[in-house]
Protein backbone atom coordinates (compact mmCIF):
# COMPACT_ATOMS: atom_id res chain seq x y z
CA UNK A 1 0.00 0.00 0.00
CA UNK A 2 2.88 2.37 0.69
CA UNK A 3 4.27 1.98 -2.84
CA UNK A 4 0.78 2.29 -4.27
CA UNK A 5 0.04 5.51 -2.40
CA UNK A 6 3.44 6.96 -3.24
CA UNK A 7 2.77 6.46 -6.97
CA UNK A 8 -0.72 7.96 -6.73
CA UNK A 9 0.52 10.99 -4.82
CA UNK A 10 3.26 11.52 -7.42
CA UNK A 11 0.61 11.68 -10.15
CA UNK A 12 1.60 8.30 -11.58
CA UNK A 13 -1.58 6.17 -11.50
CA UNK A 14 -0.34 4.11 -14.47
CA UNK A 15 2.72 3.08 -12.43
CA UNK A 16 0.49 2.30 -9.44
CA UNK A 17 -1.69 0.11 -11.65
CA UNK A 18 1.31 -1.75 -13.11
CA UNK A 19 2.75 -2.35 -9.62
CA UNK A 20 -0.60 -3.66 -8.40
CA UNK A 21 -0.77 -6.11 -11.27
CA UNK A 22 2.79 -7.30 -10.64
CA UNK A 23 2.00 -7.92 -6.98
CA UNK A 24 -1.43 -9.43 -7.52
CA UNK A 25 -2.29 -12.30 -5.16
CA UNK A 26 -2.61 -15.74 -6.70
CA UNK A 27 -6.32 -15.60 -6.02
CA UNK A 28 -7.79 -12.13 -6.42
CA UNK A 29 -9.89 -11.09 -3.45
CA UNK A 30 -12.28 -8.22 -2.85
CA UNK A 31 -9.92 -5.68 -1.18
CA UNK A 32 -7.32 -6.13 -3.94
CA UNK A 33 -9.97 -5.85 -6.67
CA UNK A 34 -11.34 -2.64 -5.13
CA UNK A 35 -7.84 -1.15 -5.10
CA UNK A 36 -7.19 -2.32 -8.67
CA UNK A 37 -10.50 -0.91 -9.91
CA UNK A 38 -9.93 2.51 -8.37
CA UNK A 39 -6.31 2.83 -9.50
CA UNK A 40 -7.31 1.76 -13.02
CA UNK A 41 -10.00 4.46 -12.97
CA UNK A 42 -7.42 7.15 -12.14
CA UNK A 43 -5.12 5.78 -14.85
CA UNK A 44 -7.98 6.18 -17.39
CA UNK A 45 -8.10 2.41 -17.92
CA UNK A 46 -11.86 2.49 -17.74
CA UNK A 47 -12.75 -0.98 -19.13
CA UNK A 48 -10.11 -2.57 -16.87
CA UNK A 49 -11.48 -0.63 -13.90
CA UNK A 50 -15.01 -1.84 -14.49
CA UNK A 51 -13.79 -5.40 -14.99
CA UNK A 52 -12.12 -5.33 -11.55
CA UNK A 53 -15.17 -3.78 -9.88
CA UNK A 54 -17.49 -6.28 -11.59
CA UNK A 55 -15.37 -9.18 -10.35
CA UNK A 56 -15.39 -7.78 -6.81
CA UNK A 57 -19.15 -7.30 -6.98
CA UNK A 58 -19.73 -10.86 -8.14
CA UNK A 59 -17.59 -12.26 -5.31
CA UNK A 60 -19.31 -10.01 -2.75
CA UNK A 61 -22.77 -11.06 -3.90
CA UNK A 62 -21.80 -14.71 -3.70
CA UNK A 63 -20.25 -14.28 -0.26
CA UNK A 64 -23.11 -12.34 1.25
CA UNK A 65 -24.55 -15.73 2.08
CA UNK A 66 -21.64 -16.65 4.30
CA UNK A 67 -19.42 -19.70 4.04
CA UNK A 68 -20.19 -21.80 7.11
CA UNK A 69 -16.93 -23.73 6.91
CA UNK A 70 -14.80 -20.61 6.99
CA UNK A 71 -16.99 -19.03 9.68
CA UNK A 72 -16.37 -22.10 11.82
CA UNK A 73 -12.65 -21.95 11.07
CA UNK A 74 -12.50 -18.32 12.17
CA UNK A 75 -13.71 -19.33 15.63
CA UNK A 76 -10.54 -21.30 16.27
CA UNK A 77 -7.94 -19.29 14.35
CA UNK A 78 -8.63 -15.71 13.24
CA UNK A 79 -11.32 -13.41 11.87
CA UNK A 80 -9.14 -13.14 8.77
CA UNK A 81 -10.53 -16.52 7.71
CA UNK A 82 -14.05 -15.09 7.51
CA UNK A 83 -15.17 -14.43 3.92
CA UNK A 84 -14.78 -10.69 3.29
CA UNK A 85 -17.78 -9.36 1.38
CA UNK A 86 -16.88 -5.69 1.52
CA UNK A 87 -18.87 -3.26 3.62
CA UNK A 88 -22.15 -1.96 2.32
CA UNK A 89 -20.74 1.50 1.69
CA UNK A 90 -17.72 0.06 -0.16
CA UNK A 91 -19.97 -1.90 -2.47
CA UNK A 92 -22.10 1.17 -3.16
CA UNK A 93 -19.14 3.47 -3.82
CA UNK A 94 -17.82 1.01 -6.39
CA UNK A 95 -20.91 1.92 -8.46
CA UNK A 96 -19.89 5.60 -8.34
CA UNK A 97 -16.59 4.80 -10.05
CA UNK A 98 -18.20 2.32 -12.43
CA UNK A 99 -20.74 4.95 -13.51
CA UNK A 100 -17.98 7.53 -14.12
CA UNK A 101 -16.02 4.96 -16.12
CA UNK A 102 -18.97 4.66 -18.50
CA UNK A 103 -19.48 8.44 -18.63
CA UNK A 104 -15.85 8.97 -19.65
CA UNK A 105 -16.21 6.38 -22.39
CA UNK A 106 -19.29 8.18 -23.73
CA UNK A 107 -21.53 5.27 -22.70
CA UNK A 108 -24.26 6.99 -20.71
CA UNK A 109 -26.54 3.98 -20.99
CA UNK A 110 -23.93 1.97 -19.10
CA UNK A 111 -23.80 4.68 -16.41
CA UNK A 112 -27.58 4.43 -16.00
CA UNK A 113 -27.30 0.66 -15.62
CA UNK A 114 -24.90 1.27 -12.71
CA UNK A 115 -27.41 3.67 -11.15
CA UNK A 116 -30.11 1.02 -11.35
CA UNK A 117 -27.78 -1.63 -9.96
CA UNK A 118 -26.91 0.67 -7.05
CA UNK A 119 -30.62 1.32 -6.44
CA UNK A 120 -31.33 -2.42 -6.42
CA UNK A 121 -28.50 -2.96 -3.93
CA UNK A 122 -29.83 -0.20 -1.65
CA UNK A 123 -33.29 -1.74 -1.79
CA UNK A 124 -31.78 -5.10 -0.88
CA UNK A 125 -30.00 -3.60 2.12
CA UNK A 126 -33.22 -1.87 3.17
CA UNK A 127 -35.17 -5.11 2.96
CA UNK A 128 -32.50 -7.09 4.79
CA UNK A 129 -32.08 -4.69 7.73
CA UNK A 130 -34.90 -2.58 9.17
CA UNK A 131 -32.24 -0.45 10.87
CA UNK A 132 -30.24 0.13 7.68
CA UNK A 133 -28.05 3.23 8.08
CA UNK A 134 -28.10 4.42 4.41
CA UNK A 135 -24.34 5.07 4.52
CA UNK A 136 -23.33 5.79 0.93
CA UNK A 137 -26.90 5.35 -0.30
CA UNK A 138 -27.56 9.11 -0.01
CA UNK A 139 -24.69 10.06 -2.32
CA UNK A 140 -25.45 7.26 -4.79
CA UNK A 141 -29.11 8.34 -5.02
CA UNK A 142 -27.97 11.93 -5.62
CA UNK A 143 -25.51 10.80 -8.30
CA UNK A 144 -28.28 8.74 -9.91
CA UNK A 145 -30.56 11.78 -10.01
CA UNK A 146 -27.87 13.82 -11.76
CA UNK A 147 -27.10 11.08 -14.30
CA UNK A 148 -30.76 10.43 -15.09
CA UNK A 149 -31.23 14.17 -15.55
CA UNK A 150 -28.18 14.30 -17.84
CA UNK A 151 -29.81 11.76 -20.15
CA UNK A 152 -33.29 13.29 -20.09
CA UNK A 153 -34.79 10.54 -17.92
CA UNK A 154 -36.80 13.13 -15.99
CA UNK A 155 -39.08 10.82 -14.04
CA UNK A 156 -36.22 8.55 -12.90
CA UNK A 157 -34.21 11.65 -11.97
CA UNK A 158 -37.11 12.96 -9.90
CA UNK A 159 -37.49 9.66 -8.06
CA UNK A 160 -33.74 9.50 -7.37
CA UNK A 161 -33.67 13.04 -5.98
CA UNK A 162 -36.60 12.19 -3.70
CA UNK A 163 -34.72 9.12 -2.47
CA UNK A 164 -31.55 11.18 -1.98
CA UNK A 165 -33.45 13.67 0.20
CA UNK A 166 -34.80 10.82 2.33
CA UNK A 167 -31.47 9.01 2.60
CA UNK A 168 -29.50 12.14 3.56
CA UNK A 169 -32.00 12.79 6.34
CA UNK A 170 -31.71 9.19 7.58
CA UNK A 171 -27.90 9.03 7.48
CA UNK A 172 -27.10 12.62 8.44
CA UNK A 173 -27.31 12.19 12.20
CA UNK A 174 -24.31 9.86 12.10
CA UNK A 175 -22.40 11.07 9.03
CA UNK A 176 -22.80 14.77 9.77
CA UNK A 177 -23.55 15.45 6.09
CA UNK A 178 -26.60 17.63 5.52
CA UNK A 179 -28.76 17.26 2.44
CA UNK A 180 -27.24 19.48 -0.28
CA UNK A 181 -29.50 22.41 -1.16
CA UNK A 182 -29.31 21.47 -4.83
CA UNK A 183 -31.42 18.36 -4.18
CA UNK A 184 -34.31 20.53 -3.01
CA UNK A 185 -33.92 22.88 -5.97
CA UNK A 186 -33.84 19.88 -8.34
CA UNK A 187 -37.07 18.56 -6.84
CA UNK A 188 -38.75 21.94 -7.41
CA UNK A 189 -37.45 22.13 -10.99
CA UNK A 190 -38.42 18.59 -11.97
CA UNK A 191 -41.81 18.62 -10.23
CA UNK A 192 -42.68 21.63 -12.35
CA UNK A 193 -41.25 20.08 -15.53
CA UNK A 194 -43.24 16.88 -14.97
CA UNK A 195 -46.46 18.74 -14.16
CA UNK A 196 -46.72 17.49 -10.56
CA UNK A 197 -48.52 20.63 -9.38
CA UNK A 198 -49.18 19.64 -5.76
CA UNK A 199 -45.63 18.44 -5.24
CA UNK A 200 -44.22 21.46 -7.05
CA UNK A 201 -46.05 23.83 -4.72
CA UNK A 202 -45.03 21.84 -1.65
CA UNK A 203 -41.36 21.64 -2.66
CA UNK A 204 -41.31 25.28 -3.70
CA UNK A 205 -42.61 26.31 -0.29
CA UNK A 206 -40.04 24.03 1.37
CA UNK A 207 -36.98 24.77 -0.78
CA UNK A 208 -37.71 28.07 -2.51
CA UNK A 209 -37.66 29.17 -6.14
CA UNK A 210 -35.28 27.66 -8.65
CA UNK A 211 -33.26 29.72 -11.14
CA UNK A 212 -34.05 29.27 -14.82
CA UNK A 213 -30.99 28.88 -16.98
CA UNK A 214 -30.40 30.97 -20.11
CA UNK A 215 -30.55 29.35 -23.53
CA UNK A 216 -27.35 27.79 -24.91
CA UNK A 217 -26.19 27.00 -21.37
CA UNK A 218 -24.70 23.72 -20.25
CA UNK A 219 -23.54 22.53 -16.85
CA UNK A 220 -20.37 21.30 -15.18
CA UNK A 221 -20.57 18.75 -12.40
CA UNK A 222 -17.21 18.19 -10.71
CA UNK A 223 -16.60 15.67 -7.95
CA UNK A 224 -13.63 16.48 -5.73
CA UNK A 225 -12.20 13.58 -3.74
CA UNK A 226 -9.87 14.46 -0.89
CA UNK A 227 -7.40 12.41 1.17
CA UNK A 228 -7.70 8.76 2.17
CA UNK A 229 -10.33 6.98 4.18
CA UNK A 230 -8.87 5.82 7.53
CA UNK A 231 -7.32 2.37 7.37
CA UNK A 232 -7.62 -0.13 10.20
CA UNK A 233 -4.81 -0.90 12.61
CA UNK A 234 -4.42 -3.55 15.32
CA UNK A 235 -5.23 -2.98 18.96
CA UNK A 236 -4.17 -5.33 21.78
CA UNK A 237 -6.57 -5.76 24.71
CA UNK A 238 -6.11 -7.66 27.97
CA UNK A 239 -8.88 -9.39 29.91
CA UNK A 240 -8.26 -10.94 33.36
CA UNK A 241 -9.43 -14.47 34.07
CA UNK A 242 -9.87 -14.98 37.82
CA UNK A 243 -9.24 -18.12 39.84
CA UNK A 244 -12.89 -18.25 40.85
CA UNK A 245 -14.17 -18.15 37.25
CA UNK A 246 -16.08 -21.00 35.65
CA UNK A 247 -14.58 -20.63 32.19
CA UNK A 248 -16.92 -23.27 30.72
CA UNK A 249 -20.01 -21.28 31.72
CA UNK A 250 -21.88 -19.94 28.66
CA UNK A 251 -22.22 -16.59 30.43
CA UNK A 252 -18.48 -16.28 31.02
CA UNK A 253 -17.56 -14.43 27.79
CA UNK A 254 -20.11 -11.61 28.31
CA UNK A 255 -18.77 -11.33 31.88
CA UNK A 256 -15.23 -11.17 30.53
CA UNK A 257 -16.16 -8.36 28.11
CA UNK A 258 -17.09 -6.19 31.06
CA UNK A 259 -13.61 -6.52 32.60
CA UNK A 260 -11.73 -4.59 29.93
CA UNK A 261 -9.48 -2.06 31.66
CA UNK A 262 -10.21 -3.28 35.16
CA UNK A 263 -7.43 -4.07 37.65
CA UNK A 264 -7.42 -7.06 40.01
CA UNK A 265 -5.06 -8.19 42.76
CA UNK A 266 -2.44 -10.74 41.73
CA UNK A 267 -3.84 -13.22 44.23
CA UNK A 268 -7.16 -13.19 42.34
CA UNK A 269 -5.69 -13.70 38.88
CA UNK A 270 -5.55 -17.01 37.06
CA UNK A 271 -4.52 -15.74 33.60
CA UNK A 272 -4.29 -12.56 31.53
CA UNK A 273 -6.05 -13.14 28.23
CA UNK A 274 -4.59 -11.01 25.46
CA UNK A 275 -6.49 -10.51 22.20
CA UNK A 276 -6.03 -8.46 19.03
CA UNK A 277 -8.89 -6.61 17.39
CA UNK A 278 -8.98 -3.96 14.66
CA UNK A 279 -9.34 -0.29 15.45
CA UNK A 280 -9.82 2.80 13.31
CA UNK A 281 -8.87 6.44 13.89
CA UNK A 282 -9.51 9.70 12.09
CA UNK A 283 -7.31 10.50 9.09
CA UNK A 284 -8.58 13.93 8.02
CA UNK A 285 -6.70 15.41 5.05
CA UNK A 286 -5.11 18.84 5.00
CA UNK A 287 -7.27 19.75 1.98
CA UNK A 288 -10.96 19.55 2.80
CA UNK A 289 -12.83 21.75 0.38
CA UNK A 290 -12.70 23.18 -3.13
CA UNK A 291 -13.50 26.37 -5.03
CA UNK A 292 -13.72 26.35 -8.84
CA UNK A 293 -13.37 29.40 -11.07
CA UNK A 294 -13.41 29.79 -14.82
CA UNK A 295 -13.72 33.24 -16.32
CA UNK A 296 -16.28 35.16 -14.26
CA UNK A 297 -17.99 31.98 -13.04
CA UNK A 298 -17.19 30.75 -9.54
CA UNK A 299 -18.59 28.02 -7.29
CA UNK A 300 -17.65 26.21 -4.11
CA UNK A 301 -17.87 22.48 -3.54
CA UNK A 302 -20.54 21.04 -1.27
CA UNK A 303 -19.81 18.01 0.89
CA UNK A 304 -21.87 15.11 -0.46
CA UNK A 305 -20.08 12.13 1.12
CA UNK A 306 -18.01 11.85 4.30
CA UNK A 307 -16.40 8.45 3.82
CA UNK A 308 -14.34 8.76 7.02
CA UNK A 309 -17.39 9.16 9.23
CA UNK A 310 -19.12 6.35 7.38
CA UNK A 311 -16.12 4.04 7.87
CA UNK A 312 -15.80 4.86 11.57
CA UNK A 313 -19.52 4.57 12.29
CA UNK A 314 -19.68 1.27 10.37
CA UNK A 315 -16.77 -0.11 12.38
CA UNK A 316 -18.20 1.12 15.69
CA UNK A 317 -21.44 -0.72 14.92
CA UNK A 318 -19.45 -3.92 14.28
CA UNK A 319 -16.97 -3.64 17.15
CA UNK A 320 -19.04 -5.42 19.82
CA UNK A 321 -19.60 -8.40 17.52
CA UNK A 322 -15.91 -8.50 16.60
CA UNK A 323 -14.88 -8.42 20.26
CA UNK A 324 -17.40 -11.11 21.18
CA UNK A 325 -16.14 -13.46 18.43
CA UNK A 326 -12.55 -12.72 19.40
CA UNK A 327 -13.14 -13.51 23.07
CA UNK A 328 -15.04 -16.72 22.29
CA UNK A 329 -12.07 -17.79 20.18
CA UNK A 330 -9.53 -16.70 22.81
CA UNK A 331 -11.32 -18.50 25.65
CA UNK A 332 -11.44 -21.67 23.52
CA UNK A 333 -7.68 -21.39 22.94
CA UNK A 334 -7.15 -20.78 26.67
CA UNK A 335 -9.04 -23.98 27.55
CA UNK A 336 -6.83 -25.94 25.13
CA UNK A 337 -3.73 -24.32 26.65
CA UNK A 338 -4.86 -25.04 30.22
CA UNK A 339 -5.45 -28.72 29.44
CA UNK A 340 -2.08 -29.02 27.67
CA UNK A 341 -0.29 -27.19 30.46
CA UNK A 342 -1.62 -29.62 33.07
CA UNK A 343 -0.20 -32.54 31.08
CA UNK A 344 3.13 -30.90 30.23
CA UNK A 345 4.34 -27.33 30.83
CA UNK A 346 6.46 -27.29 27.66
CA UNK A 347 3.47 -28.44 25.62
CA UNK A 348 1.35 -25.78 27.28
CA UNK A 349 3.88 -23.12 26.30
CA UNK A 350 3.83 -24.26 22.66
CA UNK A 351 0.02 -24.26 22.58
CA UNK A 352 -0.04 -20.79 24.10
CA UNK A 353 2.47 -19.49 21.53
CA UNK A 354 0.44 -21.04 18.72
CA UNK A 355 -2.64 -19.24 20.00
CA UNK A 356 -0.82 -15.91 20.01
CA UNK A 357 0.59 -16.40 16.50
CA UNK A 358 -2.77 -17.32 14.96
CA UNK A 359 -4.62 -14.44 16.63
CA UNK A 360 -4.49 -11.49 14.27
CA UNK A 361 -6.90 -8.63 13.80
CA UNK A 362 -8.85 -8.49 10.54
CA UNK A 363 -7.78 -5.18 8.99
CA UNK A 364 -9.18 -5.73 5.50
CA UNK A 365 -10.77 -2.70 3.85
CA UNK A 366 -10.70 -0.57 0.69
CA UNK A 367 -7.81 1.72 1.62
CA UNK A 368 -7.55 4.02 -1.41
CA UNK A 369 -11.08 5.38 -1.07
CA UNK A 370 -11.16 9.15 -0.54
CA UNK A 371 -11.79 10.62 2.88
CA UNK A 372 -14.44 13.06 1.65
CA UNK A 373 -16.30 13.74 -1.60
CA UNK A 374 -17.40 17.24 -2.59
CA UNK A 375 -19.56 18.24 -5.54
CA UNK A 376 -19.47 21.43 -7.61
CA UNK A 377 -22.44 22.19 -9.85
CA UNK A 378 -21.89 25.14 -12.25
CA UNK A 379 -24.09 26.35 -15.12
CA UNK A 380 -21.85 27.62 -17.93
CA UNK A 381 -22.39 28.97 -21.46
CA UNK A 382 -21.41 26.48 -24.15
CA UNK A 383 -17.68 26.54 -24.85
CA UNK A 384 -14.31 25.14 -23.82
CA UNK A 385 -12.89 26.10 -20.45
CA UNK A 386 -9.88 25.85 -18.19
CA UNK A 387 -10.97 25.10 -14.64
CA UNK A 388 -8.95 26.81 -11.93
CA UNK A 389 -9.18 24.71 -8.78
CA UNK A 390 -8.41 26.09 -5.32
CA UNK A 391 -8.13 23.48 -2.57
CA UNK A 392 -9.25 24.71 0.81
CA UNK A 393 -8.06 23.86 4.28
CA UNK A 394 -9.25 24.96 7.69
CA UNK A 395 -11.37 28.11 7.79
CA UNK A 396 -11.63 28.05 3.99
CA UNK A 397 -8.03 29.13 3.43
CA UNK A 398 -6.50 28.23 0.05
CA UNK A 399 -3.82 25.58 0.64
CA UNK A 400 -3.18 24.45 -2.93
CA UNK A 401 -4.14 25.07 -6.54
CA UNK A 402 -4.37 23.23 -9.85
CA UNK A 403 -5.92 23.72 -13.26
CA UNK A 404 -7.74 21.45 -15.68
CA UNK A 405 -7.70 22.57 -19.35
CA UNK A 406 -10.01 21.77 -22.25
CA UNK A 407 -13.25 21.04 -20.40
CA UNK A 408 -15.97 21.21 -23.01
CA UNK A 409 -19.45 22.40 -22.07
CA UNK A 410 -22.23 21.61 -24.55
CA UNK A 411 -25.57 23.46 -24.64
CA UNK A 412 -28.28 21.80 -22.55
CA UNK A 413 -25.87 19.04 -21.54
CA UNK A 414 -24.05 18.06 -18.34
CA UNK A 415 -20.27 17.57 -18.37
CA UNK A 416 -18.80 15.38 -15.60
CA UNK A 417 -15.33 15.47 -14.11
CA UNK A 418 -13.73 14.06 -10.96
CA UNK A 419 -10.50 15.25 -9.37
CA UNK A 420 -8.47 13.72 -6.53
CA UNK A 421 -5.96 15.06 -4.03
CA UNK A 422 -4.28 12.94 -1.36
CA UNK A 423 -3.11 15.33 1.36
Amino acid sequence: MQDLQTALEAGEPEKAYTNLQKNAPKKSDIPFLFELGLVAHYANYFPESNAAFDQAGAIAEDRYTKSLSKEAGSLVTSDKLRPYSGTRYERLLSHYYRALNYVYQGQLDGALVECRRATALINYFKGEDENYDFFGADFLAYLSGVLFEATGEWNDAYISYKQAAEYYRNAGAKTGVEMPEDIGHSLVRLARKLGFIDEFERYQEQYGEFSKRPANTGELILFYESGYVPSKSEESLTFPILKKDDVNDKKFVPTLMGRQGKVYKDIELEYLLRVAIPTIDSNRPLLSGIAVATGAAKANGVLVGDVENIAIETFNAQRTGILLRTLVRAVSKYLIYRKANKENEALGLLVNLAGVVTEQADKRSWQTLPNQIFMVRMPLPAGTYTLNLSFLGENGRVRGQDSVPDIKINPNRITFWNHRTYF
